[in-house]
């Protein structure tokens, strides 16, 4: 019996087949159309989702007052991060800063430019949730000259082989840093991404030494994250 319904439904869009085709058609648009829209507000939606700790973070900005005007900062002075939570001891679970940076990698015959690295305060696996696959995420970050991969930058770089505790070029002074920990490839839906992560450490005392305790020098993106129960909004 469900065959002969079949064929009577299909004798019907042949006999009207013009007609069924413009229908078919406008279902399918509109499916293509609802299922794209669907993906695309899940994407957004989606934002910095996976960050369990999500309610405890936050992100420090400086109103810079000047004589004439004020500068709206999109983060505090470099000296904020290593004392706001000696100053807030109650408050504040860790503080973590980051900063972009391009930096020249070499291994071997292997060289490239990387644009989209990011150094960053030890506490940073601590208060966001990028999985590490390789090494330790409490101490990954803590020395000078460590490296944080992503699965694909260990791939570029390393090929096969198992990247953790190897050595690769920094800069173009050639600084030998190691890598200390490979983590998945950062989402696309994420305000914080990177192929490779740096020690902070590294920035602030090897690069830019002092950099800790000036007051006056803004750039950085800051984060703090609260203790369980800091209500934020008297913080």
């Amino acid at each position: 019996m469900i065959k002969n319904y079949l064929k009577i439904a299909f004798r019907n869009l042949w006999r009207h087949r013009v007609f069924s085709f413009i229908n078919i058609l406008g279902l399918t648009v509109g499916m293509t159309a609802f299922f794209l829209i669907f993906l695309y507000v899940k994407f957004e939606l989606g934002y910095d989702g996976s960050h369990t700790k999500a309610d405890r973070i936050y992100r420090v900005v400086a109103d810079i007052k000047t004589p004439t005007e004020t500068l709206n900062s999109g983060g505090p002075a470099w000296a904020v991060g290593p004392h706001i939570k000696g100053e807030f001891p109650n408050e504040i679970d860790a503080a973590v800063r980051i900063d972009g940076a391009s930096l020249l990698v070499r291994r071997g015959e292997v060289k490239f430019q990387e644009d989209n690295t990011l150094f960053a305060d030890s506490a940073f696996f601590r208060m966001f949730d990028f999985p590490l696959l390789k090494g330790n995420p409490r101490t990954a970050l803590k020395d000078e000259l460590s490296i944080v991969l992503t699965e694909t930058a260990a791939k570029k770089y390393f090929g096969k082989e198992d990247p953790l505790g190897k050595t690769v070029l920094l800069t173009s002074a050639g600084f030998n840093a190691t890598i200390t920990g490979i983590m998945r490839d950062m989402p696309e839906n994420s305000t914080i991404k990177a192929d490779m992560l740096v020690s902070m450490v590294t920035q602030t005392q090897k690069f830019n030494p002092h950099l800790d305790e000036q007051w006056g020098n803004y750039g950085n993106r800051t984060f703090v994250m609260l203790k369980p129960g800091v209500n934020a909004k008297n913080f």
